[in-house]
């Protein structure tokens, strides 16, 4: 049975080495990556060692800057994935060596005819350089054209075509052949996700930021009520559902809370001295009144009476169901492109009395939600220089505390993590 040809095509930086990377994440038959670009600078080669690093340990990378078809003749004989990347760059480096066109679609009629014949699915990238300005260089028209005409021919002989726009697959070409993936994925994992879908959850998670900046563009009220329903949506030790949601948008109101960050986080100053005192006072904790729409989650402690199924033993799990509340509300929140803060440095009391919160509700968390210019590309606090990620693999233990693995170990290829 021949293998899936795919062709993965876009634009500069729309997320197609990622996307093809992901097709091929489900299964456990060896990978290859083809790779055609030549490291002739510093700045490639740390782009190319970086990329060989993304990928781990279970891709096999063969560089073959020139004759892709051979390496296919040689290794696509068995059930597996191929990965090229990308056709761009070779059409380049053949033009480098003064071939002439017709040799260069000669290459490629025969790395074509070894992709049919493929027994393992094979993936290739290419770009998309037909949708810009026409080149003002003669030598550039003739590769865009050889290009353009390169990727009609994939097109048309590939299996499945699909597009980048800014980091979302569209299918735009489909085939009903069906890869050895996929019928293990149907057999053996119904439950899973997609590779699209998986990725739309993964960047929500690594995407998310705790934000203090603010725009003052008003939320959509539906896109809210989207977000809400989702935290509404958390997991809750037996189902208790403790959480309510305060919706704040009375700039009267957001002034009170924003007199009860200024007096707490002045306390909270006095807890460090020196150049870190210096820094605690320089960093923006809080949009409090520049956020179009505060939420402050609360707990109902006693919520289903005093006798929660699954609350015996560990009476704080109601205060635990309602930080997943939280947590579904922020990635949500990412989803649908909207900023959210959690403000922490304030005084449980006076926003209890400034909200008029009964007694026994807890207040959980005080979020600032709106739209902002732009997203933080790392944490924050990160960036000021606060702390850094504790490494995940330094965190893990096995069967006991600070026990080392035996025979089971968990490994981190991080394939849905963004450059």
């Amino acid at each position: 049975m021949s293998g899936k040809t795919i062709l993965v095509t876009g634009g500069s930086r729309s997320g197609k080495s990622r996307h093809a990377l992901h097709l091929a994440a489900n299964t456990k038959n060896p990978k290859i990556f083809i790779a055609t670009a030549e490291p002739l600078d510093e700045e490639m080669a740390e782009r190319i060692q970086k990329h060989q690093d993304e990928r781990g340990k279970e891709w096999v990378t063969i560089e073959e800057p020139l004759d892709p078809a051979k390496v296919l003749n040689e290794k696509a004989t068995k059930p597996g994935f191929i990965l090229l990347d990308c056709i761009t760059l070779w059409l380049s480096n053949m033009i480098m060596k003064d071939m002439t066109r017709q040799d260069i679609l000669e290459r490629v009629h025969d790395f074509i005819e070894e992709c049919k014949n493929s027994t393992s699915d094979i993936i290739v990238i290419t770009n998309e350089l037909g949708s810009g300005i026409v080149p003002l260089e003669p030598s550039a028209r003739s590769f865009r054209d050889i290009a353009g005409e390169t990727n009609q021919l994939l097109a048309s002989e590939f299996d499945e075509v699909v597009s980048m726009v800014s980091g979302i697959p569209v299918t735009i070409k489909t085939s009903s052949k069906t890869n050895d993936a996929e019928q293990i994925q149907d057999n053996n994992q119904k439950h899973e996700f997609s590779p699209e879908r998986k990725q739309g959850l993964y960047e929500a998670i690594y995407k998310r930021r705790d934000m203090r900046h603010f725009i003052s563009k008003p939320i959509d009220p539906e896109k809210l009520g989207r977000v809400l329903d989702a935290a509404h949506n958390a997991g809750s030790v037996g189902y208790m559902q403790p959480w309510n949601f305060l919706v704040i948008t009375d700039p009267t109101v957001k002034n009170k809370i924003a007199l009860n960050f200024k007096n707490a986080n002045e306390e909270a100053a006095q807890k460090f001295s020196g150049d870190q005192k210096n820094l605690y006072n320089s960093l923006k904790l809080e949009g409090i009144q520049d956020a179009p729409v505060n939420i402050c989650v609360t707990c109902d402690r006693t919520r289903f009476g005093p006798n929660v199924l699954g609350r015996n033993t560990v009476f704080e799990t109601d205060l635990f169901s309602t930080c997943c509340a939280v947590q579904n509300l922020w990635l949500a929140a990412r989803a649908e492109g909207l900023a959210v803060g959690w403000v922490s440095i304030l005084s449980n009391e006076q926003l209890k009395e400034d909200l008029d919160i009964p007694d026994h509700i807890q207040p959980v968390a005080y979020l600032c939600v709106g739209h902002t210019e732009s997203f933080y590309s790392k944490p924050m606090l990160e960036t000021a220089g606060w702390g850094q990620r504790l490494p995940v693999e330094k965190l893990i233990y096995y069967n006991k505390w600070q026990g080392t693995s035996t025979d089971f170990k968990v490994e981190f290829t991080a394939p849905y993590k963004n450059d």
